[in-house]
């Protein structure tokens, strides 16, 4: 039987590998350019993960015996996940 492999996430990536990248290259990324793209990597890090901030729904229905917690995304271009193309 082949065992299933977890797809692997372009944030999974950015999280083991963007600070030694940034120490490595840092200084590569265009001055001008480098604020915006450190915000932009680090909001994708963040993006999804409840510690930042979530909404909690409640079952009105059920007195609030089921509740969901929803994670913010951060909705910047460069995230694959919640990124807006246009």
């Amino acid at each position: 039987m082949k065992e299933k492999r977890q797809p692997i996430k372009i944030v999974d990536i950015l999280r083991d590998h963007w600070e030694r990248f940034l120490q490595v290259y840092g200084e590569k990324i265009p001055e001008d350019m480098r604020e915006s793209v450190i915000k932009a990597v680090e909001k994708a890090i963040k993006c999804g993960d409840p510690k930042y901030g979530y909404a909690e729904y409640i079952c009105t229905n059920c007195n609030g015996k089921e509740k969901k917690k929803v994670a913010f995304t951060c909705k910047s271009r460069f995230c694959n996940r919640s990124g807006k193309f246009t």
